[in-house]
């Protein structure tokens, strides 16, 4: 399923089209929207590929992307499932950006958090963020192919209105 989304989040609005890569979960679309409203202020960019002069160099890509004024990576986030190879080369290539993984509970980040630990020397520079108890079954079941979303996002916290059903997602960090 295609996601066409309307968004009105902190007082501007902006539009957004999430397309999935073969075999992509709707999940996973879900939790791209999600990170993209929470790193809003970053204008991540949700379509990046190897054209994007920052990614040359990288052969994969993330799901959501900031870039400077410059052009440089300041933002990394990846959405559910990634692995420790890629998160080690992104501590050694991106030693100023955030790398943030977001999963969809609290077990799931645990068990990377724990990961992590154990394989990656610096893996404090990893920012793991996970959804709490039951709120991103919540949060999918609002999110449909055409998905508009009203309200605020700062942080770890997202506040709005989605397909008329207030959600209230407060995000953990591991």
């Amino acid at each position: 399923m295609k996601l066409r989304c309307d968004l009105h989040i902190n007082g501007e609005n902006r539009k957004l089209l999430l397309v999935p890569g073969p075999n992509e979960l709707d999940s996973r679309l879900a939790l791209k929207l999600a990170g993209y409203l929470l790193f809003w202020k970053f204008e991540p960019k949700v379509d990046a590929s190897v054209k994007t002069p920052a990614l040359a160099r990288f052969e994969f890509l993330p799901d959501l992307v900031g870039l400077d004024e410059g052009g440089e990576i300041v933002l990394w986030v990846d959405c559910g499932t990634t692995t420790m190879n890629k998160l080690d080369k992104l501590i050694k290539r991106l030693p100023y950006a955030r790398i943030v993984v977001i999963k969809e509970n609290e077990r799931e980040a645990l068990r990377l958090r724990k990961d992590a630990e154990s394989a990656l020397e610096k893996h404090a520079r990893v920012e793991i963020l996970a959804f709490e108890g039951t709120q991103f079954k919540e949060w999918l079941s609002c999110v449909g192919e055409k998905t508009e979303v009203f309200g605020e996002s700062e942080g770890l916290l997202i506040n709005a209105v989605v397909n008329e059903h207030p959600v209230v997602a407060n995000l953990k960090t591991f």
